[in-house]
């Protein structure tokens, strides 16, 4: 048995004796475990600690256990699980399933070294980092800017035969009154450390990302709906058989639809452009080689740099729409997958120290929590460490 299945077997163990669970076949395997060596009884007297346990899992209240759990337990070729959450005891046992299967235990055997020093390097709240939150600027045809984050609910402009609204819930609308003569086009913008929603004037619905923008006419008319994206967004198409609508993503491809949902990630610093189809149907074409990709829903296109196309035909939707459901879901991430997450969302600067960042990563949390919570998620299941300073985080 390879150390990653041992550490994962030997955790569900664990946590069957904390939940008085044991079979006297796993009890026997679990002392013969003990008895191997002198560390894996210290190690198994500090997770089996409850003062000690609750202590290193305080910050859990904002990952979603049962989720997380699911997911930790299919990478372990185990039957998913659901751990039962009815009493505060109960909690700290879901919690605890996060930990050791997420890959604490992992590592701690991987050194076998008991707990002298903590595992995190409690980070002082001067330093930290908070959320980003809903933040826009919408620039008008004729060049004038409105901070949408700042602007009061209701009627924030016209363009052409289209009111454009603030609705109460803060999401920007276009309403439109009729065909107009010319066509307008509009341009809102996402900061990093920002995310925005909007209704375009046919009814599709876009949710878009930080560090994103997204330009558009303010009435649609002729024989298709056009608009361009860079950063990432998603979109719900209204239906209109008659008139297609048309993405231009980032310059280099173009997507097309009648109506439906996906999302498209588009970041220049991301290795390829990601188009991922909920529901419907969408017709990818690179514009560097011409290829063009007809996706069906839960398939995914992946457009390089050189504009070649393939399709990935089992991606991991709840991590592609984790940002939209006010998420992280990292499924086996690189850390520098994630911390390329991070700069966006926190509006950080990231430099690196070492070399070798090789660790993969599995877990989900909020992106409402500040960012010495991901940080400690992350120090706990690996080698490296974090250095907050101001807007800069220095990994280890």
């Amino acid at each position: 048995m390879n150390q990653q299945n041992e550490a994962f077997q030997q955790s569900q163990f664990i946590l069957k004796h904390l939940r008085g669970e044991l079979s006297m076949a796993e009890k026997n395997e679990l002392d013969a475990w003990l008895g191997s060596n002198d560390n894996n009884r210290i190690l198994f007297e500090e997770l089996t600690n409850e003062v000690l346990l609750k202590k290193e899992l305080q910050f859990f209240d904002s990952i979603e256990t049962e989720t997380a759990w699911q997911k930790i337990a299919a990478q372990g070729k185990k039957p998913a699980t659901i751990v039962p959450i009815k009493t505060n005891r109960r909690w700290w046992y879901a919690a605890a399933a996060v930990l050791l299967l997420g890959g604490f235990l992992t590592y701690r055997l991987a050194f076998q070294q008991p707990d002298k020093t903590p595992i995190v390097k409690t980070t002082p709240e001067k330093n930290d980092v908070a959320p980003g939150g809903n933040k826009a600027i919408l620039t008008l045809a004729d060049g004038s800017t409105i901070i949408l984050d700042n602007a009061a609910n209701g009627n924030l402009a016209e363009q052409g035969n289209t009111k454009v609204i603030k609705l109460d819930d803060g999401q920007l609308a276009y309403n439109a009154g009729g065909i107009g003569s010319e066509v307008v086009y509009n341009t809102i913008s996402t900061p990093r450390g920002g995310q925005y929603q909007l209704t375009l004037a046919d009814g599709t619905k876009v949710w878009l990302n930080a560090a994103s923008t997204l330009r558009f006419p303010a009435t649609f008319s002729g024989t298709e709906r056009k608009v361009e994206l860079t950063g990432e967004g998603y979109f719900e198409v209204a239906k209109n058989a008659a008139m297609p609508f048309k993405i231009d993503v980032a310059g280099k491809g173009e997507v097309e639809v009648l109506g439906t949902h996906f999302n498209i990630n588009s970041y220049n610093n991301e290795p390829a452009i990601n188009t991922t189809l909920i529901e419907g149907s969408v017709k990818v074409t690179g514009l560097t080689l011409g290829k063009t990709v007809v996706l069906m829903p839960g398939q995914q296109t992946q457009l390089s740099g050189t504009g070649d196309i393939s399709i990935n035909r089992n991606p991991d939707i709840e991590s592609v729409l984790a940002w939209k459901n006010e998420k992280f879901v990292f499924q086996n991430t690189d850390l520098k997958s994630i911390m390329r997450q991070l700069e966006r969302w926190y509006d950080i600067s990231v430099s690196y120290e070492g070399n070798g960042y090789t660790d993969e990563y599995v877990g989900i949390i909020s992106r409402n929590v500040n960012i010495s919570q991901i940080l400690k998620m992350l120090e706990k299941t690996s080698e490296a460490r974090f250095q907050i300073n101001g807007k800069n985080i220095i990994v280890k």
